[in-house]
């Protein structure tokens, strides 16, 4: 099936000899089963006489949400996977590399296609989430001495303006909408308190984005995709983004198994980090509506209130 893209077969195949080298084909093209706010495909490859390989090509996200800016784009995403995802030895797809399609240089990132998986939360039972959370362990652990290093420098690193800035953009989102209400208001008020915990956290390479839809599962492996939110942050909110909305028995199993893969223990002020984290990502999922009728804007904000009162940050 021929994807919904606006590239030919002879542009896209312009685009990818630098990376393959003049002797590849295009065998086959499809759209991506899993959608996202960014428009891909699926490549099928032949370079030269070699095997067929099947690729991810992630186009570039068209606009820009309004700030604070979490995503940062495909360019950014594959440094992440030059300058980190590559060296890791935890399991993970590589990227390729970076192209410019047609007359105009669209970018688009090419990444392994892992073929046959689910995403982590169609699992069968809770191995998937288990696994994940493990491996956000692993990962945060092995990241961490490396999160200073000058190679990274290129990554977001959370702080204090950060944070606030979320407050700003509820405020006006909800302004915006005619949707403000006492309890927008109340969740405002609990930000500085959420930053200054987020702030005070140790801090690793996080994800910055580890919600189950980009965590993809295979025969019990996890491979998170989507590296555009990677930062400089507490773990806590790879972990909270990982977790958000599950039966409180198996976040209670994940954390565990989260720390003892960090190899770490989490330290008495964990549940203030953790309620920090958790409020964050309920205010980060709290999307831009697409029209006054937006369902997935007004469940976004039952959720944030149902989240903030069960943390006790509204009465």
């Amino acid at each position: 099936m021929t994807p919904t893209t606006a590239f030919t077969d002879a542009e896209l195949l312009v685009a990818l000899e630098p990376v393959f080298g003049t002797g590849v084909s295009i065998v086959a093209r499809r759209d991506n089963t899993y959608t996202s706010s960014s428009r891909s495909e699926i490549l099928t490859l032949r370079a030269g006489e070699g095997p067929l390989c099947e690729f991810l090509l992630k186009h570039e996200r068209p606009g820009r949400e309004p700030g604070p800016v979490c995503r940062h784009g495909i360019g950014y995403c594959a440094m992440v996977y030059a300058k980190l995802i590559a060296s890791m030895p935890l399991s993970h797809l590589n990227a390729a590399g970076l192209i410019q399609i047609g007359a105009d240089r669209s970018p688009a990132l090419i990444v392994e296609h892992l073929d046959n998986a689910l995403r982590v939360g169609e699992a069968p039972e809770v191995s998937g989430i288990l696994s994940a959370a493990e491996w956000c362990g692993a990962f945060h652990r092995w990241a961490e001495p490396r999160h200073r290093d000058d190679t990274l420098s290129f990554l977001e690193r959370y702080d204090a303006g950060y944070y606030l800035a979320w407050g700003d953009r509820l405020l006006s989102l909800t302004s915006a909408t005619g949707t403000q209400e006492a309890w927008v208001d109340g969740v405002v008020a609990a930000i500085p308190r959420m930053s200054a915990a987020l702030v005070d956290a140790p801090t690793t390479v996080i994800h910055g984005e580890m919600s189950p839809q980009n965590v993809l599962w295979r025969e019990g492996m996890v491979y998170p995709v989507d590296w555009e939110s990677a930062a400089i942050g507490p773990g806590e909110i790879d972990l909270a983004a990982l977790l958000f909305g599950w039966p409180i028995e198996l976040v209670e199993r994940s954390v565990s198994a989260y720390w003892a893969a960090r190899e770490e223990t989490p330290g008495d002020d964990f549940a203030t980090r953790w309620a920090a984290a958790t409020l964050y990502t309920a205010i980060r999922w709290v999307a831009p509506p697409s029209g006054p009728d937006d369902q997935r804007f007004a469940l976004a904000l039952v959720r944030l209130e149902e989240t903030a009162r069960a943390l006790g940050m509204i009465p």
